[in-house]
């Protein structure tokens, strides 16, 4: 039985010695540093939300968007926050089970701490993380540009694992590429006394930065740097109009604006503009004319009586020449109120055929209202 034993312990530590260790030997050393910044950053900050979301900074930790408490981000979410265009899991293929240097990931812990386990459960945990099941219910993401490790699964090992000073944990591990930092460019623009920062993907896609203070000395040592404002973008001014309508894109977490569509929409409405004060033809009865019907109406009767007339006289003696002039005058005017012989705007057409209603609503708000 204890050589049974012996060579059952001498396969499982024959496995953990098969898994390797996620190597991170040719990232540079300032990237290094920066990542565990960002590690240890998330594991003060939910350090901070075990007392309550009130103790934390903003948006972080605790709330989410629909208002309800749940616990602290998620390492995507936490990431997605500090990093513009943190992108979305594909379906990329695992890259295998690897020792994951535990200062590097980044954590979820909420839902139990090392406090809450009692000696038993703890060195059943223990046993579990050492033995060649540790990684089964792990789903780790690896991000080398930025040397971090994001745990979707098997999140809130990772807080137990840096207070018990356990420096690696076994997992699953997932490449997840983020953004060279020579596509990117930072923007600082102002409106009004409203001061933003604005990063731009591809020189296509823009997210506003929410944590600036944070985001952008990450974003310098990554190597993302300051541009001015391009002629060839969308004003400042129209942006800031657009950044209420950010639409989601299937490549990045947060949503963004694509500033090739709103360039487009621009271009539409300006063509749309131009369109509107070329001149077209018009007939003074489309018109917005005082009286223009009683007197079109008038007319009409006049061209019928004196054609009756005419008609009857067979325009001879005096009766049958009035008759005649009358049916020419009358027909020479309802010809020149029918015919379409003015040339307006698209625009002045529009608002004579449809005419803006706001002074209609204003007389009926003030009529209507009780003195």
């Amino acid at each position: 039985m204890e050589s049974e034993q012996k060579s059952d312990d001498q396969k499982d530590s024959g496995s953990e010695k098969q898994i390797p260790e996620l190597v991170m030997k040719s990232i540079p050393h300032e990237i290094l540093a920066l990542g565990l910044r960002l590690t240890d950053t998330k594991y003060q900050i939910d350090l901070l939300g075990k007392a309550g979301w009130g103790n934390l900074t903003a948006n972080l930790h605790g709330l989410e968007t629909s208002g309800e408490w749940d616990g602290p981000d998620d390492a995507l979410t936490f990431f997605s926050k500090i990093f513009p265009f943190a992108p979305l899991p594909g379906n990329s293929e695992s890259m295998g089970f690897f020792q994951v240097p535990t200062e590097r990931v980044i954590g979820r812990s909420w839902r139990w701490w090392p406090e809450h386990l009692n000696h038993n459960s703890e060195a059943k945990l223990r046993e579990h993380l050492a033995g060649p099941h540790a990684a089964d219910t792990t789903s780790y993401y690896f991000i080398p540009e930025l040397a971090v490790v994001l745990a979707a699964e098997g999140q809130n090992r990772v807080s137990y694992c840096r207070e018990r000073h356990i420096p690696f944990i076994t997992a699953r591990v997932t490449m997840l590429n983020y953004p060279p930092a020579d596509r990117m460019r930072i923007y600082h623009v102002s409106r009004g006394s409203v001061r933003q920062s604005w990063v731009v993907l591809h020189d296509r896609y823009l997210q506003p930065l929410q944590w600036p203070r944070i985001t952008l000395p990450a974003l310098a040592i990554y190597g993302v740097h300051n541009h001015h404002w391009p002629a060839h973008f969308p004003s400042v001014m129209q942006i800031f109009e657009e950044l209420y309508h950010p639409q989601q894109q299937e490549n990045f977490v947060l949503p963004c604006l694509d500033l090739n569509a709103i360039g487009e929409k621009i271009a539409k409405k300006e063509a749309e503009a131009r369109q509107a004060i070329l001149p077209v033809s018009m007939a003074l009865t489309d018109m917005q004319v005082a009286n223009i019907w009683p007197i079109s109406l008038t007319t009409l009767f006049i061209f019928m009586v004196s054609l009756l007339m005419a008609g009857m006289t067979l325009g001879n003696g005096l009766p049958g020449k009035i008759s005649l002039v009358a049916a020419g005058a009358s027909a020479s005017i309802l010809l020149f109120l029918m015919t379409p012989i003015l040339m307006v705007s698209k625009r002045l057409r529009r608002e004579a055929i449809d005419p803006p209603q706001f002074e209609e609503e204003a007389v009926e708000s003030t009529t209507g209202a009780p003195d």
